[in-house]
């Protein structure tokens, strides 16, 4: 009897073995998500690849080791996760001598043993010249749901004896972020994200591996991540072919939160999400001329640096070329996103305590107490007027109207582009922050002051009527309009300068990229570009304070003189 029993228990211990390798089989050969993400835990060792990703101008040769003995190995080039099924073995040495987006991993007894280890090396010669019809990528109106596909650098640009001696530098200017995946999950007409761009929530994201490549050739970061499409008209694809992206960071694909000094002016090392711009207000792509017309690239930027020049608390922005599978995809902004996580990391606690709200819609937490300062009533007198001083932080409100006033802001109203976070626990002020700040800095005589339309939340249209905020709103227009503060002229040049300098040799390639999507002959930096910097520095900035100040003095929201 215990010799049956025994005999039973070894056969289940046998059959449960048998299951669990079985199990480890079909993960190797599961879907592309398993590929990057179950199978991919950061536990696992690493392949050492002998060279770091990076830009070459010369074929080389690299090798792949492993603390694994008796480990082979296998890699792809086209962006999918080497499996036993996929990809090709390595064979002592592995020659690169034109852009590559490589992923190797180990095996050994017929098991994957290591961690998918990604390196993209960039041939800047071959990036130059990316033609019309890349191989793998979907060509065609009929590929690109209707519209032309894009993908080329044109020749009228790269050629150019004004440029083709600088393009190579303007791609050097700026850091790389390469973004490596499965081919079919961004560009498959029926599965990929960036083919399906209007498709929303966490069934339209997807695997990848994320690089980032500094400029001043430091090691950067690798990171496995997900993926999905960023935006609201920038994702409609007759408005837009250069759609936005947003990264999560999360433990199923790997590390749980990205551990890296992203913004080199801000304290913050560690994120759970990060926002990847395209730009699509007062763009090269935007489908209006007069928008094409006015393209910098750094109003948003601006717009957060100017919260800051005011005492405030603002996402950051970083500029840097995008690479997808390799291919070259133009100037783009990595920003921080205001949500739970962003306030725990600025101004202390945990993401638990905060509500955020986006557009009215909630975003972490509850809604209950952004409603209650909605709800507040009677805002001309002071029993009203207190009781919302107790939810608002009044002084950064004025000072978040007054910049969107200066700025100008067409694309800013009750449920446009403003989030609103404040602290549950212990209950703390809500405070407004910039964002998508494209539809900014226009005509001189912009007027949203006074176009009642324009002003997000009718909140600052009832304060007027109270004496109290309004000698607090001139109390901070003294501030920020005299004696060298936040949007005087001098201070406004300053900061649009220095993000200018940032772009400026990166917009060559930006130009080659998108500036002919909509126009033959392209947009240009030296051309377009320039002339609205012009603009900007010599007849916009230096007369702006004034213009918005008589504005304000219409709205009795300044005495007069």
């Amino acid at each position: 009897m215990k010799t049956t029993r025994r005999a039973k228990l070894q056969f289940c211990n046998i059959a449960a073995n048998m299951v669990y390798w079985c199990l480890l089989m079909i993960l190797q050969l599961a879907s592309p998500a398993a590929e990057v993400s179950e199978g991919n835990r950061a536990t696992l060792p690493e392949v050492d690849v002998s060279i770091p990703h990076g830009y070459f101008e010369a074929p080389f040769s690299l090798k792949l080791t492993s603390s694994i003995a008796g480990a082979s190995f296998r890699y792809t080039v086209d962006g999918s996760g080497p499996t036993l099924a996929n990809g090709s073995d390595y064979q002592g040495s592995l020659a690169i001598s034109n852009t590559t987006p490589l992923r190797v991993a180990a095996f050994k007894d017929g098991v994957r043993v290591s961690s998918i280890v990604t390196r993209s090396y960039i041939f800047l010669e071959q990036v130059i010249h990316q033609g019309p019809n890349p191989p793998g990528f979907p060509a065609g109106s009929s590929a690109w749901k209707g519209q032309p596909s894009a993908y080329e650098m044109n020749p009228r640009v790269v050629d150019d004896p004004l440029y083709r001696d600088r393009i190579k530098d303007s791609l050097r200017s700026l850091p790389a972020l390469s973004i490596v995946f499965r081919q079919g999950d961004l560009f498959s007409p029926r599965t990929g994200i960036y083919l399906n761009s209007l498709q929303r929530s966490e069934t339209w994201e997807r695997p990848c591996s994320v690089e980032f490549i500094p400029a001043d050739g430091s090691s950067g970061f690798q990171i496995d991540c997900g993926i999905r499409i960023q935006g609201n008209y920038n994702r409609i694809p007759v408005k837009s072919p250069k759609h936005s992206f947003r990264l999560f960071f999360k433990e199923k694909y790997g590390a749980s939160k990205l551990h890296y000094p992203m913004f080199p002016d801000s304290t913050v090392e560690k994120f759970d999400t990060l926002v990847l711009r395209a730009d699509y207000n007062n763009s090269w792509i935007h489908w209006e001329p007069s928008g094409r017309a006015r393209a910098q690239r750094t109003r948003d930027a601006w717009m957060k640096d100017s919260q800051r020049a005011m005492g405030w608390t603002a996402g950051h922005n970083r500029y840097l070329h995008l690479y997808l599978n390799g291919l070259y995809w133009g100037v783009y902004d990595a920003a921080e996103r205001p949500d739970a996580s962003f306030a725990a990391a600025y101004f202390g606690g945990n993401r638990r305590d905060y509500d955020v709200v986006n557009e009215n819609q909630i975003k972490d937490g509850t809604i209950d107490r952004f409603a209650s300062l909605q709800s507040i009533r009677a805002l001309s007198q002071n029993s009203g007027y207190k009781r919302l001083k107790q939810q608002l932080d009044v002084t950064q409100y004025i000072d978040y109207l007054l910049l969107n006033y200066y700025a100008g802001n067409h694309d800013w109203g009750e449920n446009k582009n403003w989030y609103a976070i404040g602290r549950r626990e212990p209950p703390g002020l809500f405070q407004y922050f910039e964002w998508d700040g494209e539809y900014v800095l226009q005509r001189l005589n912009d007027d949203t002051v006074n176009a009642p339309h324009e002003v997000p939340f009718r909140l600052a249209e009832n304060l007027r009527e109270n004496a109290e905020f309004r000698l607090a709103f001139a109390d901070r227009v003294r501030k920020h309009f005299f004696d060298g503060g936040a949007l005087t002229p001098a201070a406004s040049v300053a900061r649009w300068k220095k993000r200018a300098a940032e772009v400026d040799r990166a917009i060559i390639a930006e130009s080659a990229r998108w500036g002919g999507y909509r126009r033959d002959p392209p947009y240009t930096r030296d051309r377009e570009w320039l002339e609205e910097q012009r603009r900007l520095l010599e007849s916009y900035f230096p007369r702006r304070t004034a213009v918005v100040l008589e504005q304000l003095r219409a709205a009795g929201l300044y005495p007069e003189k």
